[in-house]
């Protein structure tokens, strides 16, 4: 005969119990993954349903206003604020993790959500390439090679999908990038200021712009100015700042924004639309747009 196990039968009152517990766990489960479904349903029902350029939203005048309260500007840490070329895609950092809001073919938006590339690791300072193809920002995610915590990194949009993340290989700095932006030509600009030249198909040394000082900045595609960060006698904060180059390839002395833009509180992280309509910044922890006409006259001046 074999073992015991092949011919004991539980008592009926214990198989009963057994049947009962798990009866209960299953209906526990039901009802959570209802619960969730519900959750779910409420968060996407209580989205405004979205649609036009920028979400939608009242066009700013030539003072600043929060961008989009309580849907990307909300009561989380946000910055580093950008949008595509095409107007079709936006990128942000809420408690550093990269945020995507995204155009769907009839014109509406969707909720901010976690970039697919994001979430695992401490993750900043988002920004597109002037086509809109790829998506720079820095990570601290493992990086064999390089000596700094925080390093470079693109993914690059195929087939309507972002890629895997790619390290950027810079040539060996005495630095870590803090807050860079991107010409149309591929070079690097970071804080200082300075910039890392792409030629002949590979980056150059760091080099800093002679007489500019400041961070976050924003290079126009062309190169022709440079809106950045900077502190200044008397400021408890950080003021928004712009400089042009010259037909000789000379920088102007930076000029503020002005009043209307710059405040007690910290601005940083600029970044001007590219039909040139809009400047978003970041202002504290929130992200402001206002409109861009007076930085022609400024780039005149």
């Amino acid at each position: 005969m074999k073992p015991c196990a092949s011919t004991f039968k539980m008592p009926s009152a214990a198989v009963d119990r057994d049947e009962g517990i798990k009866m209960k766990k299953s209906m526990l489960v039901v009802g959570l993954l209802l619960a969730a479904a519900i959750i779910i349903g409420a968060q996407q029902s209580e989205f405004p349903k979205l649609t036009g350029p920028y979400l939608g939203q009242k066009p700013p005048g030539t003072t600043p206003e929060i961008f989009a309260p309580g849907i990307i500007s909300t009561k989380a840490d946000e910055s580093a604020f950008e949008i595509n070329k095409a107007g079709d895609e936006m990128v942000f950092i809420r408690k550093s993790v990269i945020m995507l809001v995204l155009k769907s073919d009839d014109d509406k938006w969707s909720m901010p959500a976690v970039a697919p590339f994001s979430g695992k690791h401490i993750d900043d300072e988002p920004f597109f390439s002037p086509d809109g193809c790829k998506i720079y920002f820095m990570s601290r995610r493992p990086a064999q090679g390089s000596k700094f915590n925080s390093s470079l990194w693109v993914v690059e949009k195929r087939g309507g999908k972002w890629g895997g993340p790619k390290l950027v290989k810079l040539p060996i700095l005495s630095k870590s990038l803090h807050a860079p932006t991107i010409s149309a030509n591929n070079s690097v600009y970071d804080d200082g200021i300075s910039i890392i030249q792409f030629k002949e198909g590979r980056y150059h040394d760091r080099e800093s712009i002679t007489g500019l000082s400041g961070m976050y900045p924003f290079v126009a595609p062309d190169e022709s100015y440079i809106i950045y960060s900077s502190g200044y006698l008397g400021s408890t904060g950080a003021d928004l700042f712009i400089s042009c180059k010259n037909k000789n390839g000379l920088w102007s002395k930076g000029i503020s924004l002005g009043s209307e833009i710059n405040s007690s509180k910290h601005e940083g992280n600029s970044f001007l639309t590219t039909d040139g309509k809009y400047l978003f910044f970041s202002r504290g922890f929130d992200i402001y747009w206002v409109s861009a006409k007076f930085i022609e006259k400024l780039k005149q001046e």
